[in-house]
């Protein structure tokens, strides 16, 4: 998935590269050394939303759990309609166990493609079958905070259980269950997990807790077929998506039996939750025991390198693995992105071609059909988007390749690339620029809002903000807009006209 969002290049080329214009004729602006932010009022909004959130979050992982509520509802109720926004606190109040907030939070969203996707997985994952009234509610979210976050797994399980607050909520047999895992006592945790699951057998974190609990209690093959359900869970979204393969790795770690194995699936876990460094010590630590497995080790850091631009690094374990066994997939892939990167495009339809072979995956052909256009067989190229994009509708990587055979459906898959996953910033800015080619700037500044929420040093970011700002009459915040683009990548705005956008040229 990360590959996704080292993608620049595709968006750029397409949505948002500006054209070098009269350079000669172009007046050199005047910097304000006191000036470098173009829009103060956003920033100083954003930035103190921000700070706002920052704070709430360190209140409930100190288990000041009402101070946190206090500041997330405070915050709520003073955001402006935003349904990015609204979708992030969405997610985080549900995984704090804050169900009325999240509720709250959904039931102001725009009812769009966009939001519904992330709305059902939200339900989906962590919802309880009925919310609590509030009192319950923050002893519940108390008690999850003092489990996950403070160590203090027994104590408060010996509290939830003797304590008669939220009698009837599934949730709180959650928390007991996971109270015990926590504590290793498996067989409590079974039964209460058990509990939860008869009250609400549709809540798939439920599910994910009982296979690891039947995985760390030697039930493999038990654990093993509730793994195979889990990931019949249809989400859509990147966010969902990953905590399902994250847990697939976990119990795939737990139910291995050779330790080399156990090793390689511990490794992909921690990559999978952005742990990169930990996982590649774990991999390289079995590399000294693992002759039988050292084509999967190697491959595994192979990806890991790749997917944090470590190339050299990762064209030596990729190679490594490949020359070992021809049958890696992971190997195949790799090789193939990677010499689609260095434009060696032969070499990447042999390995892609070869990676489709060993999977059931629609990557190695999407791979295919962008190289194929690469080496200008456009009619090869145009056909196997058609045929991938009949059959996957919602595969984020596909909807952004595709783009460059089918420009003219920029608006249609941004948005759906976006209810897929909001947390890539390209997408918006792709959707800000769509917006400032139908003149819409309301919308634009909507998009721009997501994008600088994301990242406030996106040197893109700057660029579109200084068309918005210049079609509303604000030359001078428009002009330091459009110098702070130039400091953080002078070569993008170098040639650029104030105020040219790519849709002034006919």
């Amino acid at each position: 998935m990360n590959r996704i969002l080292n993608k620049l290049i595709i968006l750029i080329l397409i949505l948002s590269t500006p054209v070098a214009t009269m350079a000669a004729e172009t007046k050199p602006l005047k910097i304000k050394a006191e000036t470098n932010a173009a829009n103060l009022d956003m920033v100083i909004k954003d930035n103190f939303v921000k700070a706002k959130y920052a704070s709430a979050e360190n209140r409930f992982a100190q288990s000041n759990v009402k101070a946190s509520y206090d500041d997330f509802n405070s915050l709520i109720q003073r955001t402006a309609h935003d349904d990015y926004v609204f979708l992030v606190y969405g997610m985080k109040m549900a995984e704090f166990g804050f169900f009325d907030l999240s509720d709250a939070l959904i039931k102001k969203l725009d009812a769009n493609s966009f939001t519904s996707s992330y709305v059902n997985d939200i339900r989906r994952f962590y919802y309880p079958s009925s919310i609590v009234n509030q009192k319950d509610l923050l002893y519940l979210a108390d008690a999850y905070s003092n489990i996950v976050y403070n160590n203090m797994a027994i104590e408060t399980t010996s509290e939830l259980i003797n304590s008669n607050q939220a009698p009837e909520s599934d949730y709180k047999n959650y928390l007991i269950a996971l109270g015990n895992y926590k504590s290793n006592n498996l067989q409590q945790a079974l039964k209460y997990i058990n509990n939860a699951i008869v009250q609400n057998d549709t809540n798939v974190n439920y599910q994910i807790l009982k296979a690891k609990i039947l995985a760390d209690s030697n039930k493999s093959k038990q654990a093993l077929k509730l793994l195979e359900k889990i990931k019949k869970e249809p989400f859509k979204t990147v966010d969902f998506q990953r905590k399902i393969c994250a847990a697939e790795e976990y119990i795939l770690y737990k139910t291995a039996k050779d330790e080399p194995l156990k090793d390689y699936h511990l490794a992909y876990y921690y990559h999978l939750q952005e742990k990169s460094l930990l996982a590649t010590k774990v991999l390289q630590t079995a590399i000294l025991h693992a002759k039988q497995y050292s084509p999967m080790i190697f491959s595994l850091l192979g990806k890991i390198y790749y997917d944090n631009d470590e190339p050299l690094k990762a064209q030596e374990f990729a190679a490594r693995a490949y020359k070992e066994d021809h049958n890696n997939y992971l190997a195949a892939i790799t090789l193939a992105d990677m010499n689609y990167d260095n434009r060696k495009y032969e070499e990447a339809l042999k390995y892609y071609k070869k990676a489709k072979k060993l999977t059931r995956d629609i990557e190695p052909s999407i791979g295919m059909a962008k190289t194929y256009l690469a080496m200008e067989k456009d009619k090869k190229s145009k056909k196997l988007y058609e045929k991938l994009l009949k059959k996957n509708q919602y595969d984020e990587e596909l909807l952004v390749d595709s783009l460059q055979v089918f420009p003219q459906n920029a608006d249609y898959y941004l948005p759906r690339v976006a209810s897929l996953d909001i947390t890539n910033n390209d997408i918006w800015l792709g959707l800000a620029n769509l917006a400032i080619r139908d003149k819409n700037y309301v919308m634009a500044s909507t998009y721009l809002n997501n994008s600088y929420y994301i990242d406030a040093n996106n040197f893109k970011y700057y660029y579109y903000l200084s068309l918005v700002l210049r079609a509303k009459g604000d030359i001078e915040q428009a002009n330091q807009s459009l110098i702070r683009c130039s400091r953080l990548n002078s070569d993008y705005a170098a040639d650029v006209n104030p105020g040219h956008s790519i849709y002034d040229e006919e």
